[in-house]
């Protein structure tokens, strides 16, 4: 399992270091390796992968209030650098960042247990045993296609006056993409920019819910901190949500060029044509 190879490889980053980046990283390829095993489990409906799956998604929660602190950490410092009202906001987020990295440390311990390597030795051996019969390449197919289908649900419910409709797209984005990513040998070739696309798709989703989750913590800070004015901080929070909402909707119709649209239609990306890609969104996600 190459992903668990690259897995290993981000976690000991993170053991030298909790950047930004780097649990960044670390929660990709925890995403990744979930997906790939509810890839496997369609395909191998035998396969436990419970066990494993439930410990990785405990991990990956355990880093996710890290994760958004040091978002809103590196939003702040980009757009208010020098503005004193910002002040107060940076302090308590700083302040919040060295608490959660004070406490993370033994999560990560935790990530790097026997357990978990005795999981993924198992699973691999399991994997190479059933991964030889015919037609499992069209059940990983398969997986891609209900993957598929279920952003496409998504999509017909998005609505930009229901945020959370467009978070519940970007999670099932994120695991078509991955399964995609784990299933490419199996399809036509695919234009060299279409991973790039695909990153920056979701990437546009990630901008919104990075801002709905700022938005969240700046009137919570209101409502607990009067005595500070952050009205500033939050328009420019307003209007970069609204910006990153008007700039997702006006592209969200790529989509029905990232799949075929039922098992019996041909793929619709013909090598040659490349990809046009979105110079102006800015690479948050992988």
């Amino acid at each position: 399992m190459q992903r668990w190879d690259k897995f290993a490889v981000r976690l000991n980053r993170c053991h030298k270091d909790l950047s930004e980046l780097n649990v960044h990283d670390l929660r990709v390829s925890m995403r990744r390796m979930l997906a790939i095993l509810l890839m496997c489990r369609a395909v191998m409906p035998g396969l436990k992968t419970k066990g494993l799956r439930r410990e990785l998604k405990s991990h990956l929660d355990s880093l996710d209030e890290l994760r958004d602190t040091q978002v809103m950490l590196l939003f702040m410092r980009r757009n208010f650098r020098s503005n004193e009202a910002a002040i107060p906001l940076i302090t308590f987020l700083s302040l919040q960042e060295a608490h959660l990295l004070s406490g993370i440390g033994y999560e990560i311990e935790k990530i790097n247990g026997e357990s978990l390597v005795e999981k993924v030795e198992l699973l691999r051996s399991e994997m190479e045993q059933s991964l030889t019969g015919t037609g499992v390449a069209g059940q990983i197919l398969a997986a891609v296609d209900e993957s598929y289908a279920q952003v496409m649900w998504r999509r017909v419910n998005v609505n930009p006056e229901n945020m959370p409709s467009v978070h519940a797209m970007r999670i099932a984005f994120k695991r078509f993409r991955y399964m995609l990513e784990a299933a490419s040998p199996l399809v036509p070739p695919m234009p060299p920019s279409r991973p790039r696309v695909l990153q920056r798709f979701q990437g546009m989703m990630g901008d919104i819910q990075d801002m709905v989750v700022f938005l969240t913590f700046v009137d919570k800070f209101i409502g607990e901190n009067p005595q500070f004015d952050v009205t500033i901080v939050r328009a420019l929070a307003v209007q970069k949500l609204d910006e990153r909402m008007t700039y997702f909707l006006s592209r969200i119709q790529r989509l029905n060029r990232f799949w075929r649209k039922s098992p019996g239609v041909r793929f619709p990306w013909r090598v040659g044509a490349p990809d046009k890609l979105m110079p102006e969104q800015e690479d948050v996600e992988e």
